[in-house]
């Protein structure tokens, strides 16, 4: 039962981080790493 419980709060979590990874690509922020060298820089949003 606490492994049920365990694996389900994983995947929940899990499933949380995807999520708001895909809304940030969406809106344009997947360069917030700060990575002058990243080939998708020039059309980030999210960059001053």
């Amino acid at each position: 039962m606490q492994t049920i419980i365990i694996i389900g709060v994983i995947l929940m979590y899990s499933g949380y981080v995807i999520f708001k990874k895909i809304k940030d690509v969406r809106n344009g922020k997947f360069c917030s790493c700060g990575c002058d060298g990243c080939s998708a820089s020039k059309g980030c949003k999210s960059k001053k």
